[in-house]
């Protein structure tokens, strides 16, 4: 288990200024796109804020109901369930308003769920050694998490490589509940 800091945004002169500048250029796009390529094992990673103070390690967190909606969660951790044993190729767009596609037929699973990111970083971390993939700077807020699946059907979930691919936006959003707008058929 990592030290999981306090969940205050606190940072000196120098960096207060860079996070101000950089808070502001993201506001200048109307959305920020990060690609992902990394390993993690057991066909699972993290989303969650930096401070997290949620566990993923109760059987509440991975149950039934989450593994088939393929994503677990607690208040500020999201798990997000994959085909794939270890190689995770992926996509992430943090948007300003809600994300309106609406056609899921390239997609095989589409859920959404939410998560509170409260001390100013959001983290993308593999597991089970926690690495950080990802650190992006975000308004500290409750967001709304999509992931979109797709290319999962005939994946072997013990082998490392798969043609899995996600897909991932993030909004600023109250709904808490965790809702399976496709799902995948097994």
């Amino acid at each position: 288990m990592r030290d999981i800091g306090n969940n205050n945004c606190k940072v000196g002169k120098t960096s207060f200024l860079l996070t101000f500048l950089l808070l502001i250029s993201c506001l200048c796009f109307s959305q920020t796109k990060y690609n992902l390529d990394f390993f993690t094992t057991h066909n699972q990673f993290y989303l969650c804020d930096s401070a997290f103070t949620g566990t993923t390690g109760d059987t509440s967190f991975w149950n039934k109901d989450a593994q088939m909606a393929r994503l677990g969660n607690t208040e500020d951790i999201i798990g997000i369930k994959v085909a794939s044993f270890g190689h995770v190729k992926a996509e992430l767009n943090f948007l300003h308003t809600a994300d309106t596609e609406k056609d899921f037929g390239k997609y095989e699973h589409v859920v959404e769920g939410s998560v509170k990111l409260s001390s100013c970083i959001m983290e993308i971390l593999n597991f089970p050694d926690t690495k950080i993939i990802l650190k992006a700077i975000v308004t500290p807020g409750r967001y709304r998490v999509r992931i979109y699946s797709y290319a999962i059907k005939n994946v072997n979930p013990e082998e490392d490589e798969g043609t899995d691919h996600y897909k991932i936006t993030l909004w600023p959003a109250e709904d808490r509940e965790r809702k399976v707008l496709k799902a995948f058929k097994e």
